[in-house]
C-alpha cells in the first residue's frame, strides 16, 4: 500500500535511517550477546510469531538471549549477518521492515539464510523492535 499525499512519510529517509540503525544495532548486540544493547534495541515485552505460527513473548533482554541461545544451541550458531533490510514507513512512530539475514557457525560456515518482518516503533522517544515474524 503506498501512502500518498503532500505529507508523504512512506519515504521518510530519516525514519529509515534510524531504522536501519536499530536493526544493525540489534544484529550486533545479539552476536556480542549484549543484554544491554537488546534493551535498547528490542521493545520489551517482546513477541514474536514463530515459524509454525506460535507465539513467543518476552519480558526482559535477559529472556530473550537465553531462549534464543537455547533455540540455536544444536544448531551451533555464533554469529548473525545482516544481507539486506527493506522499509516501509507506516506512520511517523511506525515502521515495517523486511530483514534477510545468515546465521553462521564459529567457522564460518552458513546454517541457512532466513528472512523475518519486524514492526519497529517509537515509544517514548525510543525506536526498537516491538515485533517480529520470520522463518527461523
Amino acid at each position: 500500500m503506498s501512502i500518498s499525499g503532500e505529507n508523504n512519510i512512506s519515504k521518510n529517509n530519516d525514519i529509515q535511517k534510524t531504522v536501519f540503525k536499530v536493526v544493525e544495532g540489534y544484529i550486533a548486540a545479539l552476536n556480542q550477546r549484549d543484554v544491554s544493547g537488546l534493551e535498547t534495541y528490542l521493545h520489551f515485552p517482546h513477541t514474536r510469531v514463530m515459524l509454525e505460527g506460535g507465539l513467543m513473548r518476552w519480558n526482559t533482554a535477559n529472556e530473550y538471549l537465553k531462549s534464543f541461545q537455547t533455540r540455536l544451541k544444536a544448531d551451533k550458531w555464533h554469529s548473525t549477518k545482516l544481507i539486506s533490510v527493506e522499509t516501509d514507513v507506516i506512520s511517523l512512530k511506525k515502521c515495517h521492515s523486511l530483514i534477510w539475514f545468515k546465521r553462521l557457525r564459529q567457522n564460518g560456515s552458513t546454517i541457512n539464510t532466513y528472512q523475518s518482518l519486524y514492526v519497529i516503533t517509537q515509544i517514548e522517544e525510543n525506536w526498537g523492535i516491538l515485533l517480529g515474524s520470520g522463518t527461523g
